[in-house]
């Protein structure tokens, strides 16, 4: 699996969250992404994991903004 195939299925994904809400498909996501359902189905197990990982995905970007903060500004 490449890094950017996840990250580009993990932005449909969030894209159909936010405009259809968590009882969407993976048809959707797959339609966004512009592959196949099971292509999807390679990142994101299921509708559900499609609505868990969004919410690794923020931690780990919040977790890498606040490490920044406290190297430039300190704790």
């Amino acid at each position: 699996m490449s890094a950017d195939r996840l990250a580009e299925v993990l932005d449909a994904n969030d894209n159909c969250l936010t405009r259809y809400d968590v009882r969407r498909t993976m048809d959707d996501i797959a339609t966004t992404t512009g592959v196949s359902r099971s292509a999807v189905r390679q990142y994101v197990r299921s509708k559900y994991d499609a609505f868990r990982q969004p919410a690794g995905r923020l931690h780990v970007r919040v977790h890498s903004h606040k490490n920044a903060y406290i190297y430039l500004y300190g704790a």
